[in-house]
C-alpha cells in the first residue's frame, strides 16, 4: 500500500478551521490554530506525517480547504501532489 507525507506549517494556520471539516486527524487548539495528530515536529512549527491511501482523499480535501496554503502532501518519489 502506497504511503504518503503530509506536511504542515502550524505556525502559518490562521484557525479557518476548513481541514478539521474534512480529516479527523485535524483539531482546533486552544490557541485558535489546528493540530494534525501523530504529526513529528521537524522544523520550528512545521509537522510531517505518513499516512497510506485510506487516508489520502479525505487529506487532500483539507489541503485543498485550507485558504492560505499550509497543508502539502507528497507521494512516496516527492512529487507534490497538493
Amino acid at each position: 500500500m502506497a504511503k504518503y507525507k503530509v506536511k504542515y506549517d502550524r505556525d502559518a494556520c490562521i484557525g479557518a478551521a476548513s481541514c478539521t471539516a474534512f480529516s479527523k486527524k485535524f483539531k482546533l487548539a486552544k490557541d485558535g490554530k489546528a493540530d494534525l495528530a501523530g504529526a513529528k515536529e521537524v522544523g520550528d512549527c512545521l509537522y510531517e506525517l505518513t499516512i497510506d491511501e485510506k487516508e489520502l482523499e479525505e487529506m487532500k480535501e483539507a489541503a485543498k480547504s485550507c485558504p492560505v496554503n499550509v497543508i502539502h502532501i507528497f507521494d512516496e518519489k516527492g512529487t507534490k501532489i497538493v
